[in-house]
């Protein structure tokens, strides 16, 4: 039920201390009234009504320095939606009208005080504020749904456009329609890439990936635009593209700077604001919107090069890699030799210190990660291939993770396969999971995330995810999900604890996707579980 505060301005002390014993009786029949400060002049009444903002204000209209209405003329515009109760002593003509000029919602004669009559007009002002209230909520959703809408037809509008779908007199038209004015200006296209896009996917419901999804389009959005014209859009997958237009030619060197200094801009709010991870890749500078799908293949190209970076990159089109494709055949020979070294004997030390040599000559001979990929592939083949025959592993090459990885993430991968594997098995990971679960428990109250937890035990993200699983039976996330709603029972169990202090004792921050899993997993909600301990 929802609360009305309420504020008396009054300069007679004996008309506030009876309407403060009328709204502690009314208190017993009907909680929806609360008092929470009074004034004694028109001036206090100011002073406390913009400290105290309460829903209702019930004032006396003749008071010494400024009336009842001047007070309410002043506070109108700071509190629009307060609604105001007149009580007066004078019936006079010239105040009733200058009550309606100001949109007073009630004019009560206090001589003699009738009780009902202020009930009657609580419960209209009361009856008003609902009012504004839904009117507001749909204002929101409406707002909401017209924002959401438009971030679809610009999805869809730029997939369209970059994959040449549209033509330029159509385009235009369509920008236009969506007040897209600046692609006759110079501009540059920009890609945003998720870093860790596999672990994201495992770690988030559908629902909350599309959440976040649109969140990061807004923060994106929001950056961009304090650099000059400029709209981001969600693309596919990790990506989302982005433009930004200036009014006049730049020199490459301030491409560059302004790119690195927006680019860099991007990195920390998406992850100051929504804590994840991403990279920035700017393409050349352009002009008009048949020139779109070449400044969007300008960016795509730059993002190639994130297959040898790590996570918060920015990079341009200046600055691009220069990939020795010819190197294919020698690195394949060092893949042949690591495989052929490899034997029970050797030791995690010595697996190692094997990785970080390919790691380096794959980095200072950077082969095309479309090339590379297929390398890394057959050789987690050969790997598993090798290991089946001895030892009969069974796991299948076919697992191998491709797409969303970097080049020292797929390495990492087969690394900790290769630990697994030469630890026999079923106690390779033993230790791993042991201390995976120590660092949940010991952080259940925190935001714990995949990459954080691969980080503490030393393995791949990817590969842990998958590692987890096989061996409890469970995800990831589905198992902190769990321990946390069981943390909940536990401190239920021991006081009431409100569903805010629950959220925050789990480290759940928000309470309505709390309720989801606490349902989820018991069945019921925190509030019937309440009642089942009671």
């Amino acid at each position: 039920m929802r609360t009305y505060t309420c504020l008396i301005v009054d300069d007679e002390d004996l008309m506030v201390q009876r309407l403060e014993l009328f709204f502690q009786e009314l208190s017993m029949t009907d909680t929806r009234f609360r008092l929470i400060g009074k004034a004694y002049s028109g001036r206090k009444g100011v002073e406390e009504a913009l400290k105290l903002k309460p829903d209702i204000i019930l004032s006396d209209i003749v008071m010494p320095q400024m009336d009842g209405i001047s007070m309410i003329e002043q506070l109108k515009e700071q509190l629009p939606h307060t609604q105001y109760i007149l009580l007066t002593a004078y019936s006079s003509f010239e105040y009733a009208q200058r009550a309606i000029r100001a949109n007073i919602m009630e004019y009560i004669v206090k001589v003699p005080l009738k009780e009902e009559d202020v009930k009657r007009a609580l419960h209209k002002a009361a009856g008003i504020l609902d009012e504004i209230k839904q009117k507001d909520e749909k204002l929101h959703s409406l707002h909401k749904s017209v924002l959401e809408n438009k971030h679809r037809v610009q999805k869809q509008f730029f997939n369209e456009l970059i994959r040449g779908e549209i033509p330029s007199h159509r385009a235009a038209e369509m920008a236009e329609r969506m007040e897209i004015y600046f692609f006759q200006s110079y501009y540059c296209c920009f890609i945003v890439e998720m870093n860790h896009y596999d672990s994201f996917r495992n770690e988030y419901s559908a629902v909350d990936q599309s959440i976040l999804r649109y969140a990061i389009t807004n923060v994106v959005e929001e950056t961009v635009m304090n650099f000059g014209a400029s709209l981001a859009s969600d693309l596919y997958d990790n990506r989302f593209i982005g433009f930004l237009s200036w009014e006049r030619s730049r020199s490459d060197m301030d491409m560059e700077n302004a790119c690195q200094t927006v680019g860099r801009q991007i990195v920390n709010h998406v992850h100051q604001y929504l804590n994840q991870s991403v990279s920035v890749a700017f393409g050349g500078a352009n002009r008009g919107l048949e020139s779109i799908r070449k400044a969007y293949m300008e960016a795509v190209g730059v993002c190639e090069d994130f297959y040898y970076h790590d996570e918060h990159t920015v990079k341009t089109s200046l600055h691009r890699f220069h990939y020795n494709n010819g190197f294919r055949t020698d690195f394949q020979r060092e893949l042949r030799d690591f495989l052929a070294w490899l034997n029970r004997e050797v030791s995690r030390e010595e697996i190692d210190q094997r990785f970080k040599l390919l790691h380096r000559s794959a980095y200072e001979n950077k082969i095309h990660h479309s090339f590379m990929a297929d390398l890394l592939r057959d050789f987690y083949r050969d790997v598993t291939a090798k290991f089946k025959a001895r030892s009969g592993v069974t796991q299948n090459a076919g697992e191998f993770p491709v797409k969303f990885l970097t080049f020292w993430e797929q390495l990492g991968f087969i690394r900790d396969f290769i630990y697994e594997t030469l630890q026999d098995g079923s106690h390779a990971y033993r230790t791993e999971i042991i201390r995976a679960k120590r660092f949940i428990e010991q952080n259940l109250n925190q935001r714990l995330s995949l990459q954080a937890i691969a980080e503490h035990v030393n393995l791949a993200p990817s590969y842990f995810s998958s590692l987890f699983k096989k061996t409890m039976n469970e995800g990831v996330v589905d198992y902190i999900n769990r321990r946390k709603i069981e943390l909940s029972l536990e401190l239920l169990k021991v006081r009431d604890y409100s569903l805010l202090e629950l959220c925050d004792e789990v480290g759940i921050v928000n309470e309505g996707y709390f309720c989801k899993l606490f349902k989820q997993f018991t069945g019921i909600t925190p509030k019937q579980y309440r009642k089942k301990l009671n």
